[in-house]
């Protein structure tokens, strides 16, 4: 059986690293887990890797070699680097902002002592209550990835505060008590509500 057939656009790809390399530097990505200098730095490894398989392809025919093969490589950088810092960490205290006068938030918030362990446990209580804690305490700390999963107010953290709101609503109603409900002047300081959230019956 004969060898495998090269079937990768290593030229499209370089280019591609390039300028997702770029791209990343200059505006950053959405990766979750992982900062910017991280995935640079991957991207990086990727430019090595198609610079090689030209290598490989073209050997000493320098002509055929395209014009991105003799870019410079990109430097090495800081793991934790990250772009759009200042934009992130204010859609980061505009999305908290969010999130602790939402009146879905303020139900479950008010009345999270009002079911078990159990109970809670079924409608992911403070995982939910914990996208605000866990929002708060990433803006404290400075940790500027778990910020940017939030910033710019994603829909999706706000439809899990309706959907537990509902589903508690339910619960209650069920135990035939009355909810209560935060009063229009009310507040709380963020650090009662980082160390209740955290809190098990």
């Amino acid at each position: 059986m004969g060898k495998k057939k090269e079937t990768t656009d290593h030229t499209a790809e370089l280019e591609e690293s390039y300028e997702r390399w770029e791209y990343l530097k200059e505006y950053g990505g959405s990766d979750p887990s992982y900062a910017d200098g991280s995935n640079m730095n991957l991207v990086r490894n990727h430019i090595i890797y198609h610079k090689h398989k030209l290598m490989e392809q073209y050997g000493t025919d320098y002509e055929k070699y395209p014009e991105a093969f003799y870019r410079e490589l990109p430097p090495e950088v800081d793991d934790n680097y990250m772009a759009r810092t200042g934009e992130i960490r204010d859609g980061a205290v505009e999305a908290l902002e969010a999130y602790i006068t939402d009146s879905n938030f303020l139900y479950i918030f008010k009345n999270k002592d009002m079911l078990t362990k159990k109970e809670a446990q079924k409608i992911s209580l403070y995982n939910v209550l914990g996208y605000a804690s866990g929002l708060a305490r990433a803006i404290k700390d400075g940790d500027l990835i778990v910020m940017r999963r939030h910033a710019g107010i994603p829909d999706n953290y706000l439809e899990a505060f309706a959907r537990c709101a509902e589903r508690m609503k339910q619960m209650i109603k069920d135990k035939k008590k009355a909810p209560e409900q935060m009063q229009e002047n009310e507040q709380f300081s963020l650090f009662q509500f980082g160390m209740e959230t955290g809190r098990t019956r």
